[in-house]
């Protein structure tokens, strides 16, 4: 018999606690990071130009981005989808560390390549509705681009979590892509390469989009491969892999999916997995 969406939920976290915080790692490691650069060519043919911020992290050609303004139509970044849309994300990498590529000061216009200008118009802190030490500042921004009419882009700046690292696990990756939800456009989401972080709040948003959804709520590992196929290597860190679950565990028991007799085992959980997490 077909199993119910809140049953497939109490299986997905029985088989969490079963395996543990030393089971998802190992599951992790077993998922291999390799770069097939046949399924690459444009990403090889970019390195010789220097626009690939790092030669070992692949751009797969399919779902691939193509820039229609200005003299380069190549990005690092790729189309990624999710259960209710073809092109939920574009996860792409920013090209260097230090370049001011957005203004930090309002009304202060910084123009790119293409002719493309961008005005800072306001910025304040995200309004978390509880109590968290996650700092992300939203900024509203405004683009205009030669020929089109003036873009209005909302940018959320995550500042607090760690280059191949991890941030406080609560629920401030679920409220903000909460905020973004009616959203219908592709959400842009990168970091420093586009996989690690990025990555993160891709599969999070996955799993959050299947409990709204007739649909069951599987092995995060499963989406996981199939995320790599669209971005590749995403997910770099075991910590990453790790923060996902706990995340995910803290929602489904805050939300009432799961009832009190689970309370022991997510505490146990959670302490192992801030032990395996401390330092990065």
């Amino acid at each position: 018999m077909e199993l119910t969406n809140s049953q497939y939920v109490k299986v997905f976290v029985e088989e969490t606690f079963k395996k543990g915080v030393k089971g998802l790692i190992a599951e992790f490691k077993s998922m291999k990071r390799m770069n097939d650069f046949t399924k690459m060519t444009e990403f090889l043919a970019q390195n010789a130009e220097g626009r690939n911020r790092y030669k070992d992290v692949g751009c797969l050609d399919n779902d691939r981005v193509i820039i229609r303004i200005g003299p380069v139509s190549y990005i690092h970044a790729n189309y990624v989808s999710s259960p209710t849309n073809p092109k939920r994300f574009i996860c792409t990498q920013n090209a260097k560390k230090c370049a001011e590529y957005f203004p930090v000061e309002e009304d202060r216009p910084l123009t790119f390549e293409g002719g493309v200008c961008v005005v800072l118009k306001k910025q304040e802190p995200f309004p978390f509705p509880f109590e968290t030490r996650i700092r992300i500042l939203v900024r509203t921004l405004e683009v205009s681009v030669p020929g089109q009419p003036m873009h209005t882009c909302m940018h959320y700046h995550w500042q607090d979590w760690p280059d191949r690292g991890v941030p406080d696990a609560d629920l401030a990756p679920i409220v903000l892509l909460a905020r973004l939800k009616e959203n219908t456009a592709p959400i842009i989401v990168h970091c420093s390469a586009g996989i690690g972080r990025t990555g993160s709040i891709v599969l999070i948003q996955h799993a959050m989009e299947l409990l709204h959804l007739p649909a069951p709520l599987l092995e995060i590992s499963t989406y996981l491969v199939e995320l790599r196929k669209q971005r590749n290597n995403s997910i770099q860190t075991e910590h990453q892999y790790l923060y996902i679950h706990q995340v995910l565990l803290l929602y489904l028991k805050k939300t009432k999916y799961l009832d009190e007799s689970v309370t022991p085992y997510l505490e146990a959980f959670t302490r192992d997995y801030i032990s395996a997490t401390k330092g990065f």
